[in-house]
């Protein structure tokens, strides 16, 4: 099968999603969200994926963490609320991201399996999310017949593990790499990597497309990064993008705030921090165009 790039994920596209707001809008009408991330050791995690939903304009940001993680995550990022599992299982929400930071222990899985039954919005399965996935059939099957939106978010070694399958990782590899993905997963894929892809289904006549990012550069080859990028596509996908157009966004406010920081602090200096502090100016830019 011949693969093609359906088009850029450029500032044109993305203007058509990002707006301005209505004046007399409020934190309800900005979505309700779930973060369950970070685990023994990796509170970072949730860290800065909380902190970039919260920049990328979310009304309420929930984040579903250990205990132990509440007193560093409330001082770096006060404006999210805390809660353990036990919390927050069973409350409705706009969109979840599920993760980052979380380990490969049997209660992630457990974990993910209720979320993947009993969860109709959209879903961002991201890093050690991504990992158990991998290894369960179960969830696979769960994963593929999810009832809301699917978002996955693998670099390369992730979608390699997810497709059990060697990729040379050349272009035309990594293009049939996302197609399968959103195939296998009935999801939209996010292949993380220089050019970042995104597959998915439109629903129109021609089904699946490959969408290539423009923004972007080598300084966001850093720890964290992919955390921020799932904080930014959740909180798009909680103010009411679907899954395609929030992954879609999301991948270029991300590259695009990776770019504001690399004007400051350039490639070898910046760190995933600097990048969620970019992203409101990333988004002001875009509406401003």
């Amino acid at each position: 099968m011949n693969f093609s790039i359906s088009g850029d994920i450029d500032a044109q596209l993305i203007g058509r999603y990002i707006t301005k707001r209505n004046l007399f809008i409020s934190k309800n009408d900005c979505g309700r969200v779930l973060l369950v991330a970070g685990g023994a050791g990796m509170t970072g995690s949730a860290v800065l994926g909380a902190k970039a939903t919260l920049r990328s304009g979310v009304g309420l940001a929930y984040v579903c963490t250990p205990k132990g993680n509440f007193q560093v995550i409330q001082t770096c990022v006060p404006e999210a609320i805390c809660a353990e599992w036990s919390a927050v299982a069973d409350r409705d929400y706009d969109a979840v991201a599920f993760g980052p930071g979380m380990g490969k222990s049997t209660a992630t899985k457990r974990m993910l399996k209720n979320i993947l039954l009993s969860n109709t919005s959209t879903l961002i399965i991201d890093a050690d999310g991504l990992n158990v996935l991998a290894e369960d059939d179960e969830l696979q099957n769960f994963a593929a017949n999810h009832m809301g939106d699917l978002i996955i978010t693998p670099h390369l070694g992730e979608a390699k593990r997810l497709l059990n399958a060697e990729r040379n990782g050349n272009p035309d590899g990594r293009m049939e790499m996302a197609f399968e993905l959103a195939t296998k997963f009935n999801a939209v894929a996010v292949l993380k990597g220089a050019g970042t892809l995104v597959a998915g289904d439109t629903g129109e006549v021609d089904g699946m497309e490959i969408w290539q990012n423009t923004t972007g550069n080598p300084g966001m080859a850093t720890a964290g990064s992919g955390d921020v990028l799932t904080g930014v596509i959740l909180a798009l996908a909680g103010q009411g993008l679907s899954g395609l157009d929030a992954a879609r966004a999301g991948v270029y406010i991300h590259g695009l705030a990776g770019d504001l920081a690399c004007r400051d602090k350039g490639e070898y200096g910046m760190i995933a921090g600097d990048i969620a502090e970019e992203i409101p100016y990333a988004i002001k830019s875009i509406i401003a165009e």
